[in-house]
């Protein structure tokens, strides 16, 4: 009884202390609110045009934010653009398709695995069991892959392959391993361009540029309460005059202070911004990229023997050779061509079928 009595005493305090912090806090929204609501029907009227008594905020700050907002929209236009290497498959749409299929085969071959568990232990081994290693689905990586699927078909195709199969096989599977280092080049820059330039350019979003926002929305709150208080002292009855003089006055030293603060947080964020830094971090992931693309797949045609383009004879899979380079002649055949047009009669007897 004495532990139930102890409980209702804690809990009775607790109520108590919850109903005495909820009045303070409905006390001060409740002195709050009149100011809130002049502060807000000031904005209005200032947007609508329906008051020009303005306090005017000095040009250096207006100056400030003006270089604040080009920087944040500089951030922003870069990210659309640049988040796309954070899209593995930004180079090949084929793979939706692709993820399906391999997500069908995954699950079926876990049903079938599934079937043949004979515990609950094996069936939950089965299940938690990660799937296969899969290639990035990449433009190159999908080149390679149907590069070393080609070269195996022909090996394949028979049991005693052409000089012209082999060759056309070989080439494949170099293409392939050509391919693949491509794409692991590609996957190298678009990690570098996501874990330095995006990176860097959301910090700037999210830390620096939010920094300044904060600081000029305070500045812009302080202006709208002072304006306010002008305005009411205006208005004000003789024996309110002094109350509300000393209330303008706080606000004006508010408004300066905080109009201060302001404009040395933006020069902050201004001096400590990196972007052409942050742009060369970008630039040089591309060139690595480039060049490294541009070495392979330099090396693979100097390295590779390919037919010459400019003589009948090409390496084809399955053909076979001509029966003869020369073309043979018989007793009819003039032994020097005309090599003049020549000319056909439609109703010439060697027209008709």
């Amino acid at each position: 009884m004495s532990s139930f009595n102890n409980f209702a005493s804690t809990w009775g305090k607790k109520l108590e202390e919850i109903s005495t912090t909820m009045s303070q806090k409905a006390g001060e929204i409740s002195t709050n609110l009149p100011a809130m609501a002049q502060s807000t029907q000031r904005m209005v009227q200032e947007r609508l045009g329906q008051v020009t008594d303005i306090s005017q905020l000095p040009q250096e700050y207006l100056e400030l934010e003006k270089k604040i907002d080009s920087l944040k929209l500089i951030n922003q236009h870069f990210l659309q653009i640049t988040s796309i290497y954070e899209n593995e498959s930004y180079d090949y749409p084929k793979f939706i398709r692709d993820s399906v299929n391999d997500l069908s085969k995954t699950v079926t071959t876990k049903v079938t695995d599934l079937s043949r568990a004979t515990s609950t232990t094996e069936a939950q081994n089965i299940i938690m069991a990660p799937g296969p290693v899969k290639d990035p689905k990449t433009l190159n990586y999908a080149l390679s892959k149907v590069a070393l699927t080609s070269s195996e078909l022909i090996n394949k195709s028979s049991n005693a392959l052409t000089p012209e199969e082999t060759q056309v096989s070989s080439v494949l599977l170099d293409f392939s391993n050509l391919q693949t280092q491509v794409a692991q080049a590609r996957i190298q820059q678009d990690t570098m361009i996501k874990t330095k330039f995006n990176k860097r350019l959301r910090e700037t979003l999210e830390h620096d540029i939010e920094r300044a926002e904060k600081a000029r929305k305070e500045v812009s709150n302080k202006r709208l309460q002072y304006d306010v208080a002008r305005t009411n002292l205006m208005n004000a009855k003789p024996e309110k005059e002094a109350s509300l003089r000393v209330q303008m006055e706080s606000l004006e030293d508010q408004f300066a202070q905080v109009t201060e603060h302001a404009t040395i947080v933006m020069q902050e964020v201004l001096a400590n911004s990196e972007f052409l830094t942050d742009l060369q971090t970008l630039v040089k992931a591309q060139l690595s990229y480039f060049e490294m693309s541009s070495k392979l797949l330099t090396n693979f045609l100097d390295n590779t023997q390919f037919p010459d383009p400019t003589t009948s004879a090409s390496a084809a899979i399955g053909s076979t050779p001509a029966a003869s380079a020369t073309p043979t002649t018989t007793a009819e055949t003039t032994p020097a061509q005309d090599n003049s047009p020549i000319q056909l009669d439609a109703d010439d007897d060697e027209l008709e079928d």
